[in-house]
């Protein structure tokens, strides 16, 4: 009988590690080169260049300096460090030995970042699209200065207060051009409760589930997958681990499974590309080479939008 060999267990077309650097990389050097040509403003027509027109519309007076760009200002800084965070995943693959665990937290942090993306530049119908946007884009930076603020409290009072005054200004503007706003402070879970006008925060899980939905077909457990492995988790090790025996001593080592590193990367790509197109595509710019990349992505990374 022959044994079944966990460590060597793949698909067809599963590709090697090395394999699977190489299509990240030529992934990173296609989003390179697609936001090179991107150096300007918006294209005319586009979803960015509408907005823009939107959000001036909805605020013609006391509206803060570059409202207008805040939301693809943002989501561009959240592309680039998904592409990073995709570039660590190259080094990774590269390591002698191979490191898999390490590629959980990795993808994982991938696909919440791709979550604000999504939020951020979901397309939004009707004449309040403007205001909406301009409401998420000020809910993005106002939590994440409450979030700075609360964590500098804990260790360097003076920097909290730098991050409390640069709140407090932000909160005042937003007052000025929103009616309707909710944002209690006592703790940074009150985020999630967080509202200017019509629009609530969205939190970090249900961001990603808006990207899923918007980008891939039954991929509801895809997040749930990469929090398990990426937690601690005595029965995650286990179904990753190999239990050695050598002169008596047990130990455990983490062998690179084909099956489960191609699944690793295949999302970690997915989830860049897709949100790089997201970006390029909001400001009308072209995508040729993320368009050359994915024919020359393995077939059956596209046979089905859930990897």
């Amino acid at each position: 009988m022959t044994t079944y060999d966990r460590a060597a267990a793949s698909d067809v077309g599963d590709l090697s590690a090395a394999e699977l650097a190489d299509v990240c990389e030529a992934l990173i050097a296609a989003w390179h080169q697609d936001a090179a040509l991107s150096a300007t403003a918006a294209a005319p027509g586009s979803a960015a260049a509408l907005n823009e027109l939107s959000i001036r519309k909805a605020f013609p007076q006391g509206m803060p300096l570059n409202l207008e760009y805040a939301d693809g200002q943002m989501a561009g800084q959240m592309v680039n460090a998904i592409i990073l965070q995709l570039q660590s995943v190259v080094t990774l693959l590269r390591a002698n030995p191979m490191v898999p665990l390490g590629l959980w937290p990795l993808v994982r942090s991938e696909l919440e970042y791709a979550g604000r993306v999504a939020w951020l530049l979901e397309p939004l119908p009707g004449e309040e699209a403007g205001a909406r946007r301009a409401a998420r884009a000020m809910l993005e930076h106002l939590a994440a200065l409450h979030r700075q603020r609360f964590t500098a409290g804990k260790w360097d009072k003076p920097r909290a207060k730098q991050f409390k005054d640069k709140r407090d200004a932000l909160l005042r503007r937003i007052d000025g051009l929103f009616d309707d706003v909710h944002t209690p402070m006592e703790n940074p879970q009150q985020i999630d409760e967080w509202r200017i006008g019509s629009e609530t925060m969205l939190p970090l899980g249900k961001a990603v589930s808006l990207f899923l939905d918007l980008n891939l077909t039954n991929g509801a457990a895809l997040y749930d997958v990469l929090s398990d492995n990426s937690h601690p988790s005595v029965i995650s090790l286990a179904f990753q681990s190999t239990a050695s025996d050598v002169d008596g001593v047990t130990s455990t080592i983490y062998p690179a499974i084909p099956r489960v590193i191609n699944f690793q990367v295949r999302l970690g790509c997915i989830t860049a590309y897709k949100s790089a197109l997201t970006l390029l595509t909001y400001f009308g710019f072209p995508t040729s080479r993320l368009d050359q990349w994915a024919e020359a992505a393995p077939s059956e990374w596209f046979e089905s939008s859930t990897p």
